[in-house]
């Protein structure tokens, strides 16, 4: 059994490698040939003001490449406001430091086969799936692109932004200068782009031809007149965009059509729950998913991706699957072990010797 650490994975997974992997993976679960473990969320009470715990979980099994993925993170959440919208943090409790992990899984043995943190893959496979999208409905053209968010996310979707597109200027945009100043600072030594610190995020998106959101608020970030024909726009979760912004798309596709959302199972009297998402545009009154076509169905060519220049397109990445990490991890784990990367533990830590 192979532990790797997020540095290991970080050398081992490029975003173009990270976007090739799981495009076979996509193509694979459109065409039944895959299967999808939904994500789930239970929610409990702690003591921490302010906060609540969450443990998360997800899975996905993909024959093709002989591995069952399960990705876990035990949380404390809370939801301060910053610059007047609620954002979703996680606290860095567990000794200064947080804890996510992916474990990959042998379907031909059963056996655990590698197990790594899941911060660096978890990054990648969020800008590969919105860089898949943009690959396949942004312009030809395209040569400005205006980025809302300077944290983390933000700069796997700068990668696989830049791995698509030949962008002349990067706009970034985030509420706190520091944050945006040192992401600038960062992005522009890492990728030599041209990449300037906006001051507002109005300005920001004006005359952009792609306006990708990565941030951690609550509420909508991208606004229904920011929209001009031809942009193409997405986001990294439901709550960054709503039904006003839909609406003016001409073509919108979604990362999953198989759950609405991650199913949130929240213990009875748990404080300081925040509703997450806007469940208006998203769900209809029944409670299901708009039947608006998937990644899947956009990367096999089953459903029309942009038609005209002048169409506005839009990719909501409206939740994240355990499948990427049985795609990206099983490309990893075959890197790691042709380059001797890795701790090898004991594989009978990890199996026993009675039936369960």
């Amino acid at each position: 059994m192979l532990v790797l650490s997020n540095e290991e994975v970080g050398r081992l997974l490029s975003i173009e490698e990270c976007m090739t992997a799981l495009e076979a993976m996509y193509r694979d679960l459109a065409q039944g040939r895959a299967l999808l473990s939904p994500r789930v969320d239970n929610i409990a009470p702690n003591a921490h003001p302010g906060g609540y715990y969450a443990f998360k979980h997800m899975g996905g099994t993909w024959p093709a490449a002989g591995v069952q993925a399960l990705r876990i993170n035990s949380d404390v959440i809370t939801h301060p406001s910053v610059a007047g919208k609620v954002r979703r943090v996680k606290q860095p409790l567990a000794g200064g430091r947080w804890v996510g992990l992916v474990l990959l899984f042998s379907t031909e043995t059963g056996a655990l086969l590698a197990m790594f943190p899941d911060g660096v893959m978890q990054r990648l496979r969020v800008g590969a799936a919105n860089g898949i999208a943009m690959k396949r409905l942004a312009r030809a053209d395209v040569s400005t692109l205006a980025l809302i968010g300077g944290g983390w996310q933000a700069g796997a979707q700068l990668m696989a932004a830049l791995a698509t597109r030949s962008f002349r200027q990067v706009r970034l945009y985030s509420p706190r200068r520091e944050s945006r100043e040192a992401f600038v600072r960062e992005a522009r030594e890492r990728h030599r782009v041209n990449i300037v610190a906006i001051d507002s995020a109005e300005a920001c998106v004006a005359g952009a031809d792609v306006i990708m959101a990565a941030t951690s608020s609550m509420v909508r970030v991208i606004e229904p007149q920011w929209l001009e024909r031809g942009m193409h726009l997405s986001c990294i979760k439901t709550q960054e965009i709503d039904g006003e912004v839909v609406g003016r798309c001409d073509r919108v596709f979604v990362h999953t059509r198989e759950q609405a959302k991650q199913l949130d199972n929240v213990m009875k009297d748990t404080p300081n729950v925040t509703r997450r998402g806007s469940p208006d545009w998203w769900n209809d009154s029944s409670g299901r998913p708009r039947p608006y076509p998937d990644l899947g169905e956009l990367v096999c060519g089953l459903a029309p991706a942009r038609e005209r220049d002048q169409q506005i397109t839009c990719f909501v990445n409206n939740v994240g699957m355990g499948l990427q990490f049985a795609a990206a991890g099983a490309l990893v784990l075959r890197k790691a072990r042709e380059a001797g990367v890795g701790t090898e533990l004991p594989d009978d830590w990890f199996s026993e010797d009675v039936h369960p």
